[in-house]
């Protein structure tokens, strides 16, 4: 599904509403919102959890989480490598950054708030676009999504909330499933 819609949506530009643009919206690239696929999946899968079986369990359980979230960054990469080379599109190549990204916060929104924090990763996006923009086309760094391919500081960024999510959910106390909602 993924691939697929990748794939469709390519360089297609959306309107999406802003705070700071001129006339109240801000074009974004659509394949901005498509991790978003990936991600929410990713989400639900470390959180359905059998939570007797895992505390008793002999192996560590969120080291196969990990595992599981960098075969889907992994993936993501793969896929946007692909498809760029394929049909040319620039937007494509920014689908593994920003799944890395959304990846990390979903790790670290799990490990801090739970199944609660659910729709911050799912909430970015618009979150970048509502507060997110200097001037029209032109987001802060801290975004990250909605910076353009090949832009270095958005990379580091996404790699450093991969890395950050990746620790806090290693190290958080409590697991996903006890800070249930």
């Amino acid at each position: 599904m993924f691939a697929l819609l990748a794939a469709i949506v390519q360089d297609t530009p959306l309107f999406l509403p802003s705070l700071w643009a001129s006339g109240g919206s801000e074009l974004v690239q659509a394949a901005t919102l498509v991790p978003l696929v990936l991600t929410s999946v990713l989400f639900d899968c470390l959180h359905t959890r059998l939570d007797a079986a895992e505390t008793t369990g002999i192996r560590s359980v969120r080291f196969f989480d990990v595992l599981l979230t960098l075969g889907v960054v992994v993936l993501a990469v793969a896929v946007g490598q692909v498809i760029a080379m394929a049909t040319g599109a620039a937007s494509a190549e920014t689908l593994g950054r920003n799944t890395a990204f959304l990846a990390g916060l979903t790790l670290l929104c799990g490990a801090l708030f739970g199944r609660s924090a659910v729709l911050v990763p799912a909430l970015w996006p618009l979150i970048g676009v509502l507060f997110g923009m200097r001037a029209a086309g032109d987001p802060y760094p801290w975004t990250v999504l909605l910076e353009p391919p090949g832009t270095w500081y958005a990379s580091v960024g996404a790699l450093l909330m991969l890395t950050v999510g990746v620790a806090a959910h290693l190290l958080s106390p409590n697991r996903f499933a006890r800070r249930a909602a």
